[in-house]
């Protein structure tokens, strides 16, 4: 029988890696003329801070990039609803559900955040926490249609 449903979500990265070296390079790139404007001035204890700032860009921009990395998976399908995580690290977690039982939480907060739960016989998982609110919404629109459909 093929699945009911089955969703890849994967987190949103707005720039290529390319395209983030392309940035860091640029942004190097300035600040190296502008530091020896300022060696030029002799003001040479700025130049470790224009370094420093290049610096943490790269780690923040590769920090983006490794937390990207992670997925989760959401399949209905042979009598089992089952979420698949996978963390940026690699490591796995698998979340088994009868789909009978289960219900889909969507729980709005005051901000206008949203947030989806699988939720059946006393347990309760996150789904998409990596996503943005319309998105979770959709997410948990389409899970719940499909449990829907498969019960019916």
């Amino acid at each position: 029988m093929p699945p009911v449903l089955d969703l890849t979500l994967t987190p949103n990265r707005s720039l290529s890696t390319r395209h983030m070296r392309w940035v860091v390079g640029s942004v190097g790139g300035v600040f190296l003329v502008s530091g020896l404007r300022f060696l030029a001035l002799g003001a040479w204890p700025i130049l470790p801070f224009l370094f420093l700032d290049v610096a943490l860009l790269w780690w923040a921009f590769r920090a983006s990039t490794a937390s990207g990395r992670g997925h989760e998976r959401v399949v209905l399908a042979d009598d089992a609803l089952t979420l698949h995580r996978v963390s940026p690290q690699g490591t796995e977690k698998r979340f088994g559900f009868e789909p009978f039982f289960t219900r889909v939480q969507i729980e709005e907060t005051a901000l206008g955040d949203a947030h989806v739960y699988l939720a059946a016989r006393g347990r309760r998982v996150s789904v998409g926490s990596f996503l943005s609110a319309p998105e979770r919404r959709q997410v948990g629109a389409a899970i719940a249609a499909a449990l829907t459909h498969y019960r019916s």
